[in-house]
């Protein structure tokens, strides 16, 4: 009979001369340590496949004065979508990849139909969309860009860019 793993827990370090094996564990091809199991579970997104979205513009109503939310304004989205490519770049099959004219799409669609204050709380919110509407996103970078933010001073864009991952 298998022993029960309720109760048990994985050594921090396998050099301290902690308990190192878990008889179950060991049997299924689990980690044997709390550490191993970090290093096979963190991979950095940032060395992920990237498809890059950039200068998507989209006219919205987002913004602290009333003006901007019933006129609408300029918004300029960039997107980075961090992803596994591999199986898209060898069987060139759409359905492998991330589809990055839907992705423009849904974020057109987003930011079109919500309203925020703060571009900040429009980027947050783009990306949390993103990530639930694409499951083979590992991360998404996203940048919101207003152009014709009224601060009364000549400026090109005022910009948030935010990283969020699964």
């Amino acid at each position: 009979m298998a022993e029960s793993t309720m109760g048990h827990h994985l050594p921090e370090d396998t050099s301290r001369g902690e308990e190192t094996t878990l008889a179950h564990a060991a049997k299924a091809g689990l980690p044997i340590a709390r550490r191993e199991l970090a290093q096979r579970e963190t991979v950095p997104f940032e060395r992920a496949d990237k498809i890059i979205i950039s200068g998507l513009e989209v006219f919205a109503n987002h913004g602290v004065y009333p003006a901007e939310n019933e006129l609408g304004q300029k918004f300029v989205v960039s997107a980075t979508l961090y992803a596994n490519l591999r199986d898209a770049g060898e069987s060139d099959d759409l359905a492998a990849s991330i589809d990055y004219g839907a992705v423009c799409h849904t974020i057109d669609e987003y930011l079109r139909r919500h309203t925020f204050k703060l571009i900040e709380a429009a980027a947050e919110g783009t990306a949390t969309r993103l990530l639930r509407d694409y499951p083979a996103l590992i991360a998404v970078r996203l940048k919101i860009e207003k152009p014709w933010a009224p601060i009364g001073l000549p400026l090109g864009s005022v910009a948030v860019e935010i990283e969020r991952t699964r």
